[in-house]
């Protein structure tokens, strides 16, 4: 069962994640709250996967909320559901900790969808935003990094920007989930990332997505 918190400041809001998730067996909506003062007193003392909160809050910042909550429990996954423009504000909160961005027009499937892939997978990217994501974006990272990554872990690399776990990634290399570990962590030290996110971008610089 996937624990679900919500923060929006309107009433009729959270009772509709409520109507949604009703009808998904495996998600369970544990708590709503107006701001995120509410949240964090439940989220101090019960177990939550998954934080999906309203970008705009009156008592706190996207990025405060998303360094308050993580000193709560820096295992909680952080959902910004909103109309803001994600073009402007994704990048930086995916790096500040974010693992995706749920338009305010999605209906409940394509929302569970996104919940289950965010709990799984740690990322969250629409097809939209992945198209807008521009090749130049390199963060800093240079592209001839690249070459210093082995063909496997080229190929976990692929497999990981697909969104495919490391149990997943194991059957469909016929190696143990152990070796998928492994390659993930040296080609995040090759590219110098330490988040999925990043990696992401790493492997569409080198288009590889």
């Amino acid at each position: 069962m996937i624990k679900i918190a919500i923060i929006d400041p309107h009433p009729i809001v959270r009772c509709g994640f409520q109507y949604f998730f009703s009808d998904f067996d495996q998600i369970d909506v544990v708590n709503t709250s107006a701001c995120l003062s509410q949240s964090i007193k439940y989220l101090e003392s019960n177990p939550v996967d998954i934080l999906i909160s309203e970008m705009v809050l009156s008592d706190e910042t996207p990025t405060n909320l998303i360094n308050r909550v993580k000193e709560v429990n820096p295992e909680i996954n952080i959902v910004f559901f909103t109309d803001e423009d994600q073009e402007i504000y994704s990048i930086p909160l995916l790096k500040a900790g974010a693992l995706g961005f749920l338009s305010k027009n999605v209906d409940a499937s394509v929302m569970a969808d996104a919940i289950h892939k965010i709990n799984c997978y740690k990322l969250y990217i629409t097809n939209n935003f992945n198209n807008e994501l521009s090749l130049d974006l390199d963060l800093e990272k240079p592209r001839n990094d690249y070459g210093t990554l082995s063909s496997r872990e080229i190929e976990v690399l692929k497999f990981l920007t697909e969104g495919k776990r490391n149990i997943e990634i194991a059957e469909c290399l016929k190696i143990n989930q152990k070796t998928v570990n492994t390659n993930k962590n040296r080609m995040m030290h090759k590219l110098k990332v330490n988040n999925l996110f990043d990696l992401y971008v790493q492997a569409k610089n080198l288009n590889l997505v």
